[in-house]
């Protein structure tokens, strides 16, 4: 009994490609079905990422409103006359306040975060300038010059509460 290559060819050929057909539908409709599957987790991951993420903005924007200079200068008065004990203090307190909030940073973007940061430090590098001023003899002086000097429409903290409110505006968009 001699097999003839030709009937191989014509027997094995189809076969193969019925293979391949049904191996390459199947793999495109479990890939289809991953997707969904991704798709599916990942909007009700958003559903429950949004309220975390919007008490972050919260939580970051009243840090900020704490540690503005016109508020943090008014709220939290010298206990005494060195200007450099009550420079320090304030620096205490932006730290203290700083990080309590500090976990909240995994739910807002880097960017958000970078220019939290910036304005943090800035209003510290504006309470060091401040105490380094001739004028600026003791504490009670200090405070004063402080609350004229930094008005609070030009602040950091301003500059970073509006980017924060632009970027919960993007959430709801």
């Amino acid at each position: 009994m001699k097999i003839d290559i030709y009937t191989v060819i014509l027997v094995v050929l189809p076969t193969l490609v019925i293979a391949l057909v049904c191996y390459f539908s199947i793999q495109a409709m479990v890939k289809k079905e991953l997707l969904k599957q991704k798709y599916t987790l990942l909007k009700s991951s958003q559903k429950e990422m949004l309220p975390l993420r919007l008490q972050a903005y919260e939580r970051f924007t009243l840090l900020l409103d704490r540690i503005s200079l016109d508020k943090l200068l008014v709220r939290i008065p010298p206990n005494g006359e060195d200007k450099d004990a009550y420079k320090n203090l304030l620096i205490a307190t932006i730290d203290q306040e700083f990080e309590h909030n500090l976990t909240q940073q995994i739910y807002i973007s880097d960017e958000c975060w970078k220019t939290i940061l910036t304005a943090k430090n800035t209003v510290i590098s504006q309470l060091h300038s401040l105490s380094v001023k001739e004028e600026v003899t003791d504490a009670n002086i200090y405070r004063n010059e402080g609350i004229a000097q930094f008005p609070s429409s030009t602040s950091a903290t301003n500059i970073a509460q509006a980017f924060i409110r632009s970027e919960v505006g993007f959430l709801f968009e």
